[in-house]
């Protein structure tokens, strides 16, 4: 049995990267050699663990995954994970102070630069976050480097948490809260940045694109 089987099998119980994505990942990475990986966004690492066996399994490659301090808090978390596991030589976790974007800065400071084939992009909804985010995700990519943005139709207005907690929209104009902004930043800013839509997942609310080059 592969490692990415025997992952996705033991921790089926842990959101948010079901197999059927999880399958649809192990697809994407491998049609496209991708072995340099960055991940905006891991929560308690599931998504995570999955794809340090898919690179397992390959042979080769790690993934560079961020998303906040508070990410420790999760029981299990990231840690937890890759320890059970023993894949944290596939996997190193960041932990942003504040938010992702600064760490993505750390990146493009950084001498060399770091380039990565393949993103998975499944951070902060919102429009600011996201559209910047991808912009410094450009930055990170490797010519012919691929971008798989989640929740392409996600909205404030739909979101359980954000529907559960009205005061965390106060601040939000009416048509904000009801826009799918990943949605635009796939329909507006790839497209300025010179991105070919490739596919979209509906099913599993993914978009695929595919960066200039290479």
């Amino acid at each position: 049995m592969s490692v990415f089987d025997l992952i996705t099998s033991r921790y089926k119980h842990i959101p948010y990267m079901d197999g059927r994505r999880a399958a649809v990942l192990r697809e994407i990475i491998t049609e496209n050699g991708a072995r340099d990986i960055l991940e905006i966004g891991f929560y308690q690492g599931k998504s995570s663990i999955c794809i340090g066996a898919i690179l397992e399994d390959l042979g080769a490659g790690k993934l560079v995954t961020i998303d906040k301090g508070t990410a420790r808090k999760h029981e299990p978390n990231i840690l937890d994970l890759l320890e059970e596991t023993g894949l944290g030589h596939r996997v190193e976790p960041r932990f942003a102070h504040r938010s992702y974007t600064w760490e993505m800065q750390k990146m493009i400071a950084a001498q060399p630069r770091p380039q990565f084939d393949l993103c998975y992009f499944d951070g902060g909804h919102q429009w600011d976050g996201t559209g910047f985010g991808v912009v410094l995700v450009d930055m990170l990519l490797k010519p012919g480097g691929i971008l798989v943005l989640d929740d392409m139709n996600w909205s404030m207005a739909r979101s359980a948490y954000h529907r559960e907690r009205p005061g965390s929209v106060a601040g939000f104009s009416q048509d904000e809260r009801e826009a799918q902004t990943v949605r635009l930043v796939w329909r507006t800013v790839l497209p300025h940045l010179g991105y070919a839509h490739l596919r979209e997942y509906p099913a599993l609310d993914w978009g695929v694109a595919r960066k200039p080059g290479g």
